[in-house]
Formats: structure tokens, sequence, C-alpha cells
């Protein structure tokens, strides 16, 4: 059965897997997963706000299957599918078989999982590796009860624990979170307090043996203030709570994102003041983890912003888990109506997400449009990112005698080298290589507004200036969704 479950949330997350372009993101994890090992585990280590992890993952699958976007999506896919056998081991061994069938289930059709599993990025691979940490938590928690070594617990916590900072740097708060979880499930159940200190002492400290070097490089960016998403606004609350809501309790459930969030906020609550029901220590601490992860990702967003709608996503197995657990402890019929409306509910979710547009960059819409349009003579320039180059490389315009000017930040600056070193130019040198040019094809992936005129974001601007200083006129501008196409003509060049 457990099986079954697997295959299912494997498929379910196919339909709409194979078909968009590979968008900026997916780009930059296949181009920097071709670059040599040393790069990769070197220099873009300590230039690229996320650690090395994935792009290491994606330079092994780009050897095993070949550089794309759908053999990562597809380990993505199966990374969230995986992911509901540590959760559905964790819920029978703390709160049973019910509160295990029904916490597997609400995590194989959450629909920001869903969604988030079927992109070639980090995020579903993280969930899977926190889930068997959160695993491995409970078997140690287990083990310092009964007052066994627990060593093969240590061992899984603490490797998890330093796999997932490889993947992410805001993994770093899942691990507090695991930590404080384990001691929250300790100090409830009154058993094994001071031997699962000592146990977890020694997870953490191969923890951090394992992600020293991720760690070390997340304070160099923070110190330097080099983070990308340096143009995000720190989230008030009611930017944490939709990121809350719409990323982890109800995502894409609306019009009954109310009832979706009643119905687990109960069954949560219920678990913890149901005292006298085995399984409160687990239900208490699930409860912990949750609170205090959810008030340290937007307080640590006050200093360094991070986009809370997918990099909370590893608190959907808590929840899950919180939630299946409550609810296991009614009767058989109340618990069969609960489990039907919840799984119903998230179903609805699951379905409801089909109905956001798949394609996040139409790259090959641009890539059809170019080719219809541009005559002999005519060249083409990337703005702002190397990997948006490789997105229209990888969208079909391969073909295109394509330039790129990178912004000025040191990651795309250097990246565009590494990357593509034939087609990276400077404003100031870009004139000489569109020399005899027809006309001049602007392609640009607008960044956010806030951060339009910064050149440490976009290139756009010193471009459109240096093709003015060189009597350039716009001719054409060209809908391309997302993205930005236009023409100009430059005969000073």
């Amino acid at each position: 059965m457990l099986a079954a479950l697997v295959v299912a949330a494997f498929l379910i997350r196919l339909p709409g897997l194979f078909a968009p372009a590979a968008w900026i993101d997916e780009s930059a994890s296949i181009a920097v997963g071709q670059l040599p090992w040393s790069v990769v585990l070197g220099e873009m280590a300590r230039i690229e706000a996320s650690p090395p992890g994935y792009y290491a993952i994606a330079k092994v699958m780009g050897a095993v299957a070949g550089p794309g976007a759908v053999p990562l999506r597809l380990l993505s896919a199966a990374a969230a599918a995986l992911a509901v056998v540590p959760v559905w081991l964790f819920c029978r061994a703390a709160f049973g078989l019910r509160a295990a069938w029904l916490g597997a289930v609400l995590v194989a059709l959450n629909a920001a999982l869903l969604r988030l599993s079927q992109d070639g990025r980090t995020y579903a691979v993280l969930f899977l590796l926190f889930c068997c940490a959160l695993l491995a938590a409970w078997r140690l928690v287990e083990a310092a009860r009964e007052g066994r070594a627990g060593l093969g617990a240590v061992a899984g916590l603490g490797a998890t624990q330093g796999a997932v900072l490889w993947l992410h740097h805001t993994a770093a708060i899942g691990n507090v979170g695991l930590n404080v979880f384990v001691l929250a499930a300790l100090l409830a159940g009154r058993a094994g307090v001071l031997r699962g200190a000592v146990l977890l002492a020694g997870a953490d400290a191969l923890g951090l043996l394992v992600g020293g070097a991720p760690i070390y490089w997340a304070l160099g960016h923070a110190l330097g203030g080099e983070f990308v998403m340096g143009w995000l606004q720190p989230p008030n609350l009611v930017v944490a709570a939709q990121a809350y809501v719409y990323g982890v309790v109800a995502p894409f459930h609306a019009p009954l994102t109310l009832v979706t969030i009643l119905a687990s906020a109960v069954a949560l609550l219920g678990g913890v003041l149901a005292w006298r029901r085995p399984g409160w220590p687990g239900r208490v601490a699930l409860a912990v983890l949750l609170g205090v992860c959810g008030v340290l990702f937007p307080l640590l967003s006050q200093a360094w912003p991070m986009m809370m709608d997918r990099t909370v996503l590893f608190l959907v197995a808590p929840l899950a888990a919180g939630v299946a657990a409550g609810v296991a402890l009614l009767p058989r019929a109340g618990f069969a109506a609960a489990a039907l409306l919840l799984v119903g509910l998230h179903a609805h979710g699951a379905v409801a997400l089909r109905h956001w547009p798949a394609e996040k960059e139409p790259w090959r819409d641009v890539v059809a449009e170019l080719r219809a349009r541009l005559a002999p003579g005519d060249r083409v320039v990337v703005t702002d990112s190397v990997f948006a180059l490789v997105s229209l490389r990888l969208a079909g315009g391969g073909g295109f005698d394509a330039l790129v000017v990178p912004a000025t930040s040191r990651l795309e600056s250097r990246a565009a080298v590494l990357v593509a070193p034939a087609a990276a130019v400077s404003p100031a040198g870009l004139c000489d290589r569109l020399r005899g040019a027809g006309r001049v094809w602007i392609v640009t992936r607008p960044p956010p507004a806030s951060v339009a005129e910064d050149p440490h974001y976009s290139s756009r601007p010193a471009v459109l200036a240096a093709l003015r200083d060189a009597a350039g006129e716009r001719v054409e501008q060209v809908p391309a969704g997302t993205l930005l196409l236009e023409a100009w003509r430059v005969p000073g060049c």
C-alpha cells in the first residue's frame, strides 16, 4: 500500500512536467552543473548565494541523463513522492497507523509541494531530506527514552542536518526546529532528557562537520551583502501569514481556504490539548517546531530577506503529521469524516493547481518570434543574466548569434565569463561587437521594478544607453508575456 501511494504521488506530478521551457532558475542549475567540479565547489560556491549542493546534483544528473530541465524535474517529482515514506514511518511510530496514512496522503496532495516538485530546483530534494531528518529525530527521542545508545539515530540526524545545509541556507532554520522538536518531546515525555540531550549534541556536532563548508560560505555572503534576494522587502505580519497559508496550510484551496485553516487548526490544537492520550509528547513537539520556525522565518527575513513562499515548504511535513495525529484521536466514524474532509480539501488544491500557468517564462515564444522576425545581419542581445541566455538556447535559440551583457553583481559578471565567455560583453564594448548589424534585438527578463535601474541587478539601462549613444532608436516592441523583446536600429555601430 505504501509503495502504491509513492507511485501515485509520483504520477500526479507528471502532467505538465515535460512541456514548459526551462526558466532562469532551472537554467542556472543546468549551466552551473556543466562547469568543472573545481568551479562548482570552488568559485561558484563563494559567489553564489545558494550552496553548491544542488549544482553538484545537477552536474551528476547531466552526466547521467544529459543536461536539461526534464531530468531535474523528474528528480524533484521522485523526491517529493519518496518523502511520503519517512512521513509515514514517523507518524506510525509516534501516533499510530491511522495518523501514518492520513499524514502521508496530506503530504502527497499538498499543492505547494506538488508545484515545487515539478521544478528543476532544490526544494523537493530539500523536503525529502528534512522528512528523513524528522524521522531520525524521532528515532533519537525513542532511543533516549529507552536508554539505548541510539548511534544510528545520531548518525541519521547529523548526516541529514548537514546535508540540507548543502542545498539551502534557510535549512538552518529547519535544523533549529528539529533540535527544539527533540528537546520538547523529551521534556514532555519526562524520560531520557539527559541522554537525549547528549545524543542530540552528538548529532549536531556531526551536522556541523558535514555542513561546515556551506555555513562558512553563508556567513561570507551575509557579511558581504551578496545575497541575490536583496530586492525583497522584509515581510510584515500580513505577508508572513500569507506565505504560511498559501505555501503550507492551504495552497490553491480557494474558495475553501478558510475551511482548511480551521480544520487544520482544530486538529493541531486538539492534539496538543489531549495531554492524557498516547502520543502527546510528539504532538506537542510538532506544535513547538512549527511555532519556532514560524517565528524565525519572518524574524530573520528582517535582516536577510528570503522568498518565504518556497523556503517554508519543509513545514508541510510537521504540519501534516500534527494534523493527522490530532485527527487520529477521534473515534472511528469521526476520524473517517475528518480525514475525508482534509483529503478532499487538499485534493481540491491539487486539482486547482492544474489551472495555474505551467509556463513561468515563455522562452519558446521568444524563440519563435525571433525566428519569424530576424533578418540577415540582425543580432540578439540578452541583458542582465547569462542564465537568461541559457534559457534562450535551451528553448531552441542556440543558433542565434546572441550576446549577453550581464549585470554588475559579482555573481552575474563572473558567471557570464564562466558559462558563455564568447558571448559575454560589457556595455562599453557592445557597439564594437554589433558593428555592421542590421537590427539589434534586445531580450530582457525584467527584474523587480524596485531594482530595474540598479546595475547590480539589471544591465538593460546601460545597454539602452550604449545604443542611444550610437544614434540608436527603437523600431519595434513585441509582446512576450513575462519577457521583453524589442528591436533597435543602431547606425552608429
